[in-house]
C-alpha cells in the first residue's frame, strides 16, 4: 500500500514538528516536509508533491487563504488541503472552504480526528458544504460566531479584511502598521486596495460603510 504523502505548513515550529511526528507514526502515512509560511509551502508542494496539505490559515509572508488561491491555479495536480488553525470563528471556516479546503480542523482536535480527516480527504471524500461544516463544529463546541458577516468582506484577502476593519475603527496607517506588524507602506497599499474594491474615495467613507452595515461596534 502506498503511503499518503502529507506536508505540514505552520509558522509554529513546535506544532509543525508535533504534526510531523503524528503523521509519521501512522502505518499508512509519511510526512514529506514542513514549511513555515505559504511561500515555503508552494515550493515544498512543487518539489515533494504531497497528497494532503495540513495548512495553517494565519501565517507570515503568505497566509493560508492566499496559498490555497495560488494552489488552485495548478488544477487537479494540487494537494487536497486540510485547514488546521486556532481561529474558531465561523467566517474563518467559510473563507477556508471557499478557498478550496477539503476539511477544516481546529488545532486542539484529537490526534485520531486529525489522522482520520487526512485519510478521508485523501480518499476523495467530498468537502462538506458550508452549512455542514458550521453545524459540525458548533456541535463539537469548537466554533465561535463572528460578530457580524457581510458579503462585502468576501471581496478582500484576509489581510485586506483586517485593514478594512481597523480603518473602520478610526485607526491611522501608523496605528494599523503597529497593530498588525506591517510597514506603513504596506498598510497604505492595502488601504488603496480596499478603497478600490469598494469603489470608495476616502477613509471616511470606509468608516461610514462599516458602521452602516454593522461591521464594527459603535
Amino acid at each position: 500500500m502506498t503511503a499518503i504523502r502529507v506536508a505540514v505548513v505552520d509558522d509554529q515550529r513546535l506544532f509543525a514538528s508535533g504534526m510531523r511526528m503524528l503523521v509519521d507514526a501512522q502505518d499508512d502515512m509519511t510526512c514529506v516536509g514542513t514549511a513555515a509560511d505559504g511561500a515555503e509551502a508552494l515550493a515544498l508542494c512543487a518539489t515533494e508533491q504531497p497528497d494532503v496539505l495540513l495548512l495553517d490559515l494565519r501565517m507570515p509572508v503568505l497566509n493560508g487563504i492566499e496559498t490555497m488561491a495560488r494552489l488552485a491555479r495548478q488544477g487537479d495536480d494540487r494537494p487536497r488541503v486540510v485547514a488546521l488553525t486556532t481561529i474558531r470563528r465561523d467566517d474563518a471556516v467559510l473563507a477556508a472552504l471557499r478557498a478550496g479546503a477539503a476539511a477544516f480542523l481546529t488545532k486542539d482536535a484529537l490526534p485520531e480526528v486529525v489522522t482520520a480527516t487526512i485519510r478521508d480527504v485523501h480518499e476523495g471524500r467530498p468537502a462538506p458544504t458550508e452549512t455542514e461544516a458550521l453545524d459540525l463544529l458548533r456541535a463539537q463546541g469548537t466554533l465561535v460566531e463572528s460578530e457580524r458577516r457581510d458579503e462585502i468582506l468576501d471581496a478582500f484577502t484576509a489581510r485586506e479584511r483586517e485593514v478594512f476593519l481597523l480603518v473602520a475603527k478610526g485607526l491611522s496607517n501608523q496605528e494599523i502598521a503597529a497593530s498588525v506588524f506591517l510597514s506603513e507602506a504596506t498598510v497604505k497599499t492595502h488601504v488603496r486596495s480596499v478603497l478600490t474594491k469598494l469603489g470608495l474615495r476616502n477613509r471616511i467613507q470606509v468608516v461610514i460603510t462599516a458602521h452602516e452595515r454593522g461591521l464594527v461596534r459603535a
